[in-house]
């Protein structure tokens, strides 16, 4: 078991802390939400409560997988993870996750109203469900699929009351979600069928998953060039 280090000090802890959250992808939602929210034509104001609310959610999201995670992760030896390295411990992140949790809530229906705000919500809810439940079965894309099916409601409503994503722009969405989460599986296909792990990537396989991805990537191809000219149209 990770020993504390001893030289273990505020900044390390806080770096710890922000690592723990999967920093690059919760960067890179956030920063998608905040900038589609900004082209869309949302107000700074939106924008700016647009940017707090997905990254509360992003915490969340990312700090309860490593609580839920720390013991398989730590038998499976992946020393990226700050919960694995003993650079902080699972329960240093229980107050965060009760923080952050508690802001999304209010944070979602400042941003985009009770049905933008209650998607966001939904969504991150649907990520807490593939942390809990559903991430070691060959389900684990269905999580990734419904929160990136309601990600464009809430960019939407927080835009405007008026405005609500296309169908194209949904399923663009979808074949989005559902890559990413191949994508950030595949790397662990044999880690995770060492361990006994499951998870859509695992049932598949390397060749099989890599081959899903290329189609989801050529599907996206073409609903991203359907979205394209529906905005072009008017």
């Amino acid at each position: 078991m990770p020993i504390m280090s001893n030289n273990s000090g505020p900044g390390r802890r806080l770096r710890a802390i922000v690592a723990a959250t999967h920093f690059p992808q919760a960067l890179a939602m956030v920063l998608l939400m905040t900038i589609a929210t900004a082209v869309v034509g949302g107000t700074l104001l939106s924008v700016g409560l647009v940017l707090l609310a997905s990254a509360a959610g992003q915490a969340t999201v990312g700090w309860t997988n490593d609580v839920h995670d720390a013991d398989a992760d730590r038998a499976a030896g992946r020393d990226t993870k700050p919960t694995v390295r003993g650079h902080i411990r699972p329960e240093d992140l229980r107050v965060p996750i009760l923080v952050s949790a508690t802001l999304t809530i209010p944070l979602s229906f400042l941003a985009a109203g009770w049905v933008g705000g209650s998607a966001h919500i939904a969504a991150v809810a649907s990520a807490l469900v593939y942390n809990f439940f559903l991430a070691r079965t060959m389900w684990s894309w269905v999580p990734y699929a419904a929160s990136f099916a309601l990600m464009p409601v809430f960019i939407a409503q927080a835009s405007s009351p008026s405005l609500w994503p296309t169908v194209p722009i949904t399923i663009l969405s979808v074949l989005v979600g559902v890559t990413a989460h191949l994508l950030n599986a595949i790397p662990d296909i044999e880690i995770d069928r060492d361990t006994g792990w499951g998870g859509l990537a695992v049932s598949l396989g390397k060749r099989r998953s890599v081959v899903l991805v290329a189609v989801l990537a050529g599907a996206a191809a073409v609903w991203l060039a359907v979205v394209v000219n529906d905005l072009l149209m008017g």
